[in-house]
């Protein structure tokens, strides 16, 4: 929907869930131009008319806006079109899977060069910005920090002795 607002277009944006018996409502009326990740303007909860009795007779608690918080987030990236937390997560994960599937495949499925292949998907994520980098890939491949950093060193040590640049 849009808005005419002191002559300039502005949208009004509205999007809602429904959590264990509370409605949570996030309302934008942002300016169309900024580019910046903002948080609502406002937030109605409503506990539900069919909520269970205890808990409408409770109210909204600070487990609930706990809860809540959740759903906001996940709100917040579906209003900018991001992906959620944990789609973010997923996403990283598969990225890592398929790019180790991909190198693996390119140097003929032998165990030599697994390390060099980590390192390269290390490397890629460090150089995109990844805050922890090293914690993903062990997390993907199902292994410690200290043995992926173990396999990591292995592979530098290869590339300084081929010359290969670290």
């Amino acid at each position: 929907m849009s808005q005419e607002n002191h002559g300039h277009a502005s949208r009004s944006v509205e999007l809602s869930r429904e959590d264990n018996g509370c409605f949570v409502t996030a309302r934008w009326h942002a300016d169309g131009g900024s580019a910046e990740i903002s948080g609502p303007d406002e937030v109605v909860i409503r506990v539900a008319d069919d909520a269970a009795p205890d808990g409408r007779g409770r109210g909204v608690t600070s487990a609930v806006l706990h809860r809540i918080a959740r759903q906001v987030d996940d709100m917040v990236a579906e209003f900018h079109e991001l992906p959620s937390v944990g789609g973010y997560q997923v996403m990283v994960r598969r990225y890592i899977e398929g790019r180790l599937a991909e190198l693996a495949q390119a140097r003929g499925v032998t165990a030599e060069g697994f390390e060099s292949d980590l390192l390269a998907v290390f490397d890629d994520l460090a150089g995109r910005g990844h805050a922890d980098p090293l914690g993903v890939l062990a997390t993907a491949t199902g292994r410690s920090r200290e043995a992926l950093n173990q396999l990591l060193d292995v592979a530098r040590q290869r590339n300084d002795h081929q010359g290969h640049p670290a």
